[in-house]
C-alpha cells in the first residue's frame, strides 16, 4: 500500500475536458514563442498590459454582447456579484483605456499575452483554455493604423518562426454595405445573410429571386465566394456598382492595399472581399491569418469603433490577436529535432560544492543545467571531481579535476 502523498502510487485522475497539460520541453517552447510575439509588439513601440482572468460579468458582457456571454465560465463572488473568465482579452484593454488611461495621450498602443477561457462544445478536440497574445491600438481612425497592426501580426509570425502564413484582407462593412444599396427588405436581407454565413451560394440565389436587386449588387453576392485576389480585385468589384457605400469600402481597402505594400507584406496577401466577419462587433478592414499547417486562423483582427463607448468616450480603435497554441501547433508539425536537453553536472563524493559552482557558471553562460542531488556511485577517482554531460542528440563528456574547478 503506497504512503500518503506518494503521487506516484496514487489513482490516476483525469484532467476536465477541453484542457491541457504542457509537459517539459514543450512547456518552454511555448513560452519562447509568447517571448517572440511579445518582443515583436514591443519593438514596434506597443507598451505591455496585464489584466485579470476574471473580470464583472457586466463588464465582459458589455464588450462581447449576448452571444459572447453565452460562452463565458461564471461564477458567483462571495458578495453575489456575478463573475466571468475572460474569454477574450481586449475587452480588458478597452475597460483599462476608459479608467485608469483615459488621460494617456492618444493613440495608445498596447500589447499583452495571457490565458482565456470559454465555454465551448466539446467538438473535434477543440480547447476551451488558449493562450492569446496581441495588439490594440486606440485612438488613431485612419487606415494606416489598420496596416500596421496586420503588419505587426505579420512580423511577429515570421520572428516566431511560424511558417508559410497567408493573410487574408476584408472589411466588416462590404457586405452589408452592397445588400443595404439593393435595398432589400428585412426578411430579404436576413435570408441572404444566414446563406452567405452557411457560404451556401445555392441559396444566397435562391434569396435573391423574389427581389428587385440591382444587377452589380446580384453579381457581387453570388460570385462572394470567388471575390479573393489582388488590387485588381477591387476595380473589378466596383464596376458599375450605382451606390456611394460600398463603392467608398472598396476605396478604403485601395488605400489599405498601398500601405500594405509599403510595409512589405503584400506578398502574403490577398484580399477577400467575401469574407463574414462579426458585423456586431468589427466596423472596418479585417483580417485573418492561416497557416498550410493548421485548419483554424492563427490570427485575427480587425477594426472595433464601437467598443470603447461601451466603457467610456468613444474611440476608434483596431487591434488582433494571436492564436498561440495554433501557432505552436503549426511549429511542431514541422519541426522534427528532437528538443535540446540541459547539460548534466556530476560528482564525486567531497565534490558537491565545486559542482554546483559548475552549474551555475553554465547557467550564467545561457546553458541549461542540472546537478545532480546524490555522488556517483562506485570508487572515488581522486583525479575527478564533477562530469558535465550534454544528454541530448550530441553528448559530451567533460570530466573536471578539483583544480580546475577551484
Amino acid at each position: 500500500m503506497p504512503v500518503s502523498g506518494d503521487v506516484r502510487g496514487a489513482p490516476a485522475r483525469g484532467r476536465a475536458a477541453g484542457f491541457s497539460d504542457w509537459l517539459p520541453g514543450a512547456a518552454a517552447r511555448r513560452r519562447d514563442l509568447v517571448d517572440a510575439f511579445v518582443a515583436t509588439f514591443e519593438s514596434w513601440g506597443y507598451s505591455l498590459v496585464a489584466t485579470p482572468l476574471v473580470e464583472p460579468l457586466d463588464t465582459v458582457a458589455a464588450g462581447v454582447g449576448t452571444r459572447g456571454e453565452s460562452r463565458l465560465f461564471r461564477f458567483m463572488d462571495a458578495d453575489g456579484t456575478m463573475l466571468a473568465l475572460v474569454g477574450e482579452r481586449t475587452v480588458s484593454v478597452a475597460r483599462v483605456v476608459a479608467t485608469q488611461l483615459q488621460r494617456a495621450p492618444l493613440p495608445l498602443r498596447l500589447c499583452y499575452a495571457g490565458p482565456v477561457l470559454r465555454h465551448t462544445a466539446l467538438l473535434n478536440g477543440r480547447r476551451r483554455e488558449a493562450l492569446q497574445a496581441g495588439c490594440e491600438l486606440v485612438g488613431a481612425a485612419g487606415v494606416a493604423a489598420d496596416a500596421e497592426c496586420i503588419a505587426l501580426a505579420a512580423e511577429a509570425l515570421v520572428r516566431g518562426g511560424v511558417p508559410g502564413v497567408q493573410i487574408d484582407v476584408g472589411h466588416a462593412d462590404f457586405i452589408p454595405a452592397v445588400l443595404d444599396s439593393a435595398g432589400l427588405d428585412g426578411e430579404s436581407r436576413r435570408a441572404v445573410l444566414d446563406a452567405l454565413r452557411g457560404r451556401d451560394l445555392v441559396a444566397v440565389e435562391a434569396a435573391l429571386e423574389t427581389t428587385e436587386v440591382g444587377e452589380a449588387e446580384r453579381r457581387l453576392l453570388l460570385a462572394f465566394p470567388t471575390l479573393r485576389g489582388g488590387r485588381d480585385l477591387l476595380d473589378t468589384a466596383a464596376l458599375d456598382l450605382p451606390h456611394a457605400r460600398p463603392r467608398a469600402v472598396l476605396d478604403q481597402l485601395a488605400r489599405l492595399w498601398d500601405l500594405l505594400e509599403g510595409h512589405r507584406v503584400t506578398g502574403v496577401a490577398h484580399l477577400d472581399l467575401g469574407a463574414v466577419r462579426d458585423w456586431d462587433y468589427y466596423t472596418g478592414p479585417t483580417f485573418e491569418v492561416f497557416s498550410i499547417d493548421s485548419g483554424f486562423p492563427l490570427a485575427t483582427g480587425g477594426r472595433y469603433d464601437g467598443l470603447l463607448a461601451n466603457f467610456g468616450p468613444e474611440l476608434p480603435a483596431t487591434g488582433f490577436v494571436l492564436h498561440v497554441d495554433r501557432c505552436f501547433d503549426a511549429l511542431e508539425r514541422r519541426s522534427a529535432a528532437a528538443p535540446p536537453s540541459p547539460a548534466r553536472v556530476a560528482w564525486r563524493a567531497g565534490a558537491q560544492g565545486e559542482a554546483l559552482h559548475l552549474a551555475s557558471t553554465l547557467r550564467q553562460r545561457g546553458v541549461a543545467a542540472i546537478c545532480d542531488l546524490d555522488p556517483l556511485e562506485g570508487e572515488p577517482d581522486d583525479d575527478v571531481a564533477a562530469v558535465v554531460a550534454f544528454s541530448g542528440g550530441d553528448l559530451v563528456s567533460i570530466a573536471w579535476t578539483r583544480e580546475q574547478l577551484a
